[in-house]
């Protein structure tokens, strides 16, 4: 027998045997089309950028392993180097801790969707039962029941946003589309389109600098999705006094850190090494905004790390929460973007990112 058949024969486990040509995944042999109980495609792993980093960092270390989650599935992958230019991967399934995980994550989203639907469904009912009486619509009804009716459309609009973008990265379809840009600049057109929605919730926001251009690659739609999602995480665990934001950028010749900090309620040591987990949503009786399906951190440590780079947090119980991201301080060969015009979308999309907070 030839050795793959041997490999089939000592690992009846769920594997592929590949190799990288030109950042391409080639699958040279595998028995997953054959196994009944994984539920991943052979196209969903050829597309998936983690797996195609296990097998650059095997081929460089000789074994290595790595969590990634699909639809219905979580899987802990381990891997070998077994060639010159050959790795093979095992997927062992991790059925109970992701059923469970999901169990909790869909009762979540359950009740994530009913309450703004039934703001929304209660406003149109209001709006009908005036029209059918024929009552007067005064100018402060409409607005009062439109915005209710906007504002949670807005917070079901997130949900599917952000539910839509978790599923393409766990299936390695996410659009990441890097630029050379001026990211000094872009966070800090950030933070000056979102300080009235900050301000609106006795929060004031700060951002400083050690330079004051800096041209690196990354991609504009994620990395505003990032900044979005920490600045909102830090309005909704605010304390009730007058809270503050502070957006620091640092740099080195290597990295560029990026720091989010605020001066609210804090996370407990217990919760904070499970935040960026999937589908867990801290329940903290401290905190103003109760809502939550589990996905924003989650979300964001999945976005950076499409940027090759990494997301941290330190906090002080009823002190503060720091959270720090470092990605690499380098261009691509794409040609530099010289101007960079203001996205006129922000406000729609800040208004979003805020919806479940003013809800």
């Amino acid at each position: 027998m030839d050795k793959y058949k041997n490999i089939l024969f000592e690992n009846p486990r769920p594997f592929i045997i590949a190799h990288l040509d030109n950042d391409r995944l080639i699958i040279n042999e595998t028995n997953i089309n054959r196994e009944k109980n994984i539920d991943i495609s052979l196209g969903d792993i050829k597309e998936n950028i983690e797996i195609k980093g296990l097998v650059k960092s095997t081929l460089e270390k000789n074994t290595d392993n790595i969590t990634i989650s699909c639809i219905k599935n979580r899987f802990n992958l381990n891997s070998k180097k077994i060639a010159e230019n050959e790795v093979i991967i095992w997927f062992d399934i991790e059925d109970n801790l992701y059923d469970l995980s999901k169990a909790n994550f869909l009762s979540n989203l359950t009740h994530e969707f009913k309450t703004p639907l039934n703001l929304i469904f209660s406003s149109v009912q209001l709006l009908n039962k005036k029209i059918k009486c024929n009552k007067a619509f005064s100018y402060d009804d409409i607005e009062k029941y439109l915005k209710i009716i906007n504002q949670n459309s807005y917070r079901m609009l997130k949900l599917v946003n952000n539910i839509s973008e978790d599923n393409k990265i766990d299936l390695g379809h996410s659009n990441y589309s890097p630029i050379n840009a001026n990211i000094i600049y872009f966070i800090e057109d950030i933070c000056e389109s979102i300080e009235p929605f900050v301000n609106s919730n006795n929060m004031s926001i700060v951002f400083d600098t050690d330079v004051e251009e800096l041209i690196i690659s990354f991609d504009m739609e994620k990395m505003e999705r990032i900044i979005l999602n920490l600045i909102s995480n830090s309005v909704k665990f605010r304390k009730n006094n007058k809270g503050k934001i502070i957006l620091s950028i640092t740099h080195n010749d290597e990295f560029v850190n990026i720091s989010v900090r605020d001066n609210g309620i804090g996370i407990s040591k217990d919760d904070i090494g499970k935040i960026f987990e999937k589908y867990v949503r801290l329940n903290d009786e401290r905190s103003i905004i109760k809502e939550g399906t589990g996905i924003g951190l989650s979300l964001v440590k999945s976005l950076v790390k499409l940027h090759d780079g990494e997301v941290t947090v330190d906090s002080e119980i009823g002190q503060w929460t720091e959270f720090n991201i470092k990605i690499p301080n380098k261009t691509s060969v794409k040609e530099l973007i010289d101007t960079y015009e203001k996205d006129l979308d922000r406000v729609e999309k800040i208004r979003i990112e805020f919806s479940d907070i003013y809800a």
